[in-house]
């Protein structure tokens, strides 16, 4: 069985790398690096979640397609997991076993990362994220690198608060798993009951301690839930 990882803004597919020493070996862990991102930093930086989806799917649809597997999404990550599971679905190809959805709520509210995102400079989004979540602030010395890095977070951020999807037009045909932090920042006064609403299977939501980043103190523990989830403990 394979398990697909999709990126918070900003980040990277590696980030996903130390989940591997926690989970089940016979679990294939598949990130999916999104184009002009690190790795594929060579290739079109998208502004929208359905571009990032559709590449996405060209470049992994023999690998969804050949058995079971699993999507697991943080922030922005469950974003690109509904849009994912709208193209597949349309495409007619095969779908997830289990949806695992972390600190972020459902797509269909009005409940953005940063206010007014849309009209918002770069300065205000990194300064926002940063003190939001103190966890994330990279310690990196390079300014051009640094620059680099913001710059996809801005992006990412801006294309997460734009995409707007509803149960009427996806349902997830699996259970699905919600994690949160109970510190996060960006989830003060969000329901995350409100993914029940895109799955007529069942939706656990689970919180752990610690902000938006939660999973870096948890890992062990969320990877026995998942593997839990997939029959595979």
């Amino acid at each position: 069985m394979i398990l697909f990882f999709l990126p918070h803004a900003g980040g990277a597919a590696k980030s996903y790398s130390s989940f591997k020493r926690f989970l089940p070996k016979e679990l294939n862990v598949v990130p999916m690096e999104l184009s002009g991102h690190f790795t594929r930093s060579s290739e079109p930086l998208f502004t929208d979640i359905p571009s990032c989806v559709s590449d996405l799917l060209d470049r992994h649809a023999e690998r969804i397609n050949e058995g079971e597997y699993a999507i697991f999404g943080h922030s922005l990550g469950t974003m690109l997991s509904a849009e994912l599971v709208h193209q597949i679905k349309k495409r007619g190809m095969n779908e997830p076993k289990h949806i695992f959805l972390s600190g972020r709520c459902a797509p269909d509210e009005p409940i953005k990362c940063f206010r007014n995102s849309d009209t918002a400079t770069d300065d205000e989004i990194i300064d926002f994220f940063y003190s939001g979540t103190p966890s994330a602030m990279p310690k990196i010395d390079d300014e051009e690198l640094i620059n680099q890095l913001n710059r996809l977070l801005c992006t990412d951020v801006r294309m997460c608060d734009s995409f707007r999807i509803t149960p009427d037009e996806v349902k997830f045909g699996c259970d699905i798993t919600v994690f949160e932090g109970t510190e996060d920042a960006m989830l003060k006064g969000v329901d995350m009951n409100g993914w029940k609403r895109f799955t007529d299977g069942s939706c656990d939501i689970i919180k752990f301690s610690g902000d938006h980043f939660y999973y870096n103190q948890h890992k062990e523990e969320i990877c026995g839930i998942i593997a839990e989830k997939l029959g595979l403990k």
